[in-house]
């Protein structure tokens, strides 16, 4: 160990420090750990409502969607197989989507977007089996109790927009026109409700509806064709690097959208939020600096005989500085260290024992959610340190600038 490291550590610890050092010592070790206790809990229910409309998302998206140019995709068959035929796909899905008017038997009126799947393909590259709360994606295959051919609506769409339920009828209605007993009007056609799901996120469960593949090339007249193909990959955390294969085996006539660009703007404004939250609770680090400055400094009016014998017995400036930057620098470790396992542990506290409820209709979950990174958690403790260390460098010059002399003059 280094003497001034040595010396730094008695002056911090020595009992016969005057007792206003010693309580400013506490205040700076308090606000330290504060702040970074503060942040970590934050930053960690951030990152936990992150975390919740990633994977409500990608339940309702896969991580990559192919779309042609400029019209829709007529040989389906073949890009699905040359895509699935790569090393990496798991799955994929056809779609086709178009938006429409849905009347329900009790006259009330909402739009929802339409989209056509393939039941047998959409449970490899979505939850939207896992999410169902009545019936099944299976349902929607003809059955011979029921004439019509059958939707699955969102939970919200059901129970708010439309009044729907198992075995209800609704009649869809789209911009399209068709030739009826008048004349031409919109196409309108008649569905039955055989399941209903529950995504988790309201714009989905508001808007959103599905039926057969083959009944919405129908009633949109899109025969063979279809919007595009949902892909989904094995690692989600490699999906980027899978667009230049797929880009390959599909030709330049088609493009690739990776879902975090189709939801820039909503993981744009989760890391506002932190920026914003890491800066304001960052200034609580900040006024314990203070502290710690007003430590130091009276340390070095108080230490005064002992830095003028240290420089006396030849001790440079960098040495005597070192000595109070080590002060600093402990009164900071302590604090951060004291902050991080507090921290973790209220975090551990919200996410297993203490539920903080949460109203379901307007956050779309029931409790807090806390996702806890240790990336987050050492940049906060190194934040910590490095103010910590800024705030010694004032005192501890100060210290190294006073001459032996002035030190011992009233000795």
């Amino acid at each position: 160990m280094r003497y001034e490291t040595f010396i730094g550590i008695r002056y911090l610890l020595s009992r016969k420090r005057h007792k206003l050092i010693s309580l400013i010592t506490l205040i700076s070790i308090v606000g330290v750990a504060v702040g970074v206790m503060a942040l970590n809990v934050v930053l960690s229910v951030v990152s936990g409502f992150e975390h919740d409309f990633q994977k409500k998302i990608l339940g309702n998206n896969a991580p990559l969607i192919l779309f042609k140019t400029s019209e829709s995709i007529q040989n389906e068959a073949e890009l699905s197989a040359s895509i699935d035929a790569l090393p990496g796909v798991t799955g994929t899905n056809p779609f086709l989507y178009s938006e429409v008017l849905a009347r329900s038997e009790s006259g009330q009126s909402s739009g929802m977007v339409v989209y056509g799947i393939d039941p047998k393909r959409i449970v490899k590259v979505t939850s939207l089996e896992t999410d169902m709360t009545v019936g099944s994606v299976d349902n929607l295959y003809p059955s011979k109790e029921s004439p019509y051919p059958g939707i699955i609506v969102g939970h919200e769409l059901a129970n708010g927009n439309l009044f729907l339920y198992p075995g209800a009828k609704v009649d869809l209605i789209s911009p399209q026109s068709a030739l009826n007993p008048f004349g031409f009007g919109p196409k309108m056609k008649r569905f039955e409700v055989v399941g209903i799901f529950k995504s988790g996120l309201y714009e989905y469960d508001a808007k959103s509806a599905y039926i057969l593949l083959d009944q919405a090339q129908s009633f949109f007249r899109k025969k063979n064709q279809v919007a595009g193909i949902q892909i989904n990959v094995e690692d989600l955390s490699k999906s980027r690097e899978m667009i230049a294969p797929i880009q390959q085996a599909v030709g330049d006539q088609y493009f690739i959208r990776h879902w975090m660009e189709m939801n820039a703007d909503l993981f744009n404004a989760f890391k506002l939020e932190k920026t914003t939250f890491f800066i304001v609770l960052t200034m609580i680090i900040l006024v314990a600096s203070f502290n710690i400055v007003g430590t130091l400094t009276l340390l070095v009016l108080t230490k005064g005989k002992e830095i003028a014998i240290l420089k006396a017995m030849g001790a440079s400036r960098i040495s005597i500085a070192r000595i109070f930057v080590t002060c600093g620098t402990l009164i900071g470790s302590v604090g951060m260290l004291l902050g991080i396992g507090i921290g973790y542990l209220l975090c551990l506290l919200l996410k297993y024992y203490i539920r903080f409820p949460l109203n379901s209709d307007v956050y779309q979950i029931d409790t807090l959610p806390v996702l806890i990174s240790p990336f987050e958690f050492a940049l906060v403790g190194l934040s910590a340190l490095l103010i910590s260390f800024l705030a010694t460098l004032y005192p501890a010059l100060r210290a190294a600038r006073l001459s032996p002399s002035e030190g011992l003059r009233y000795e």
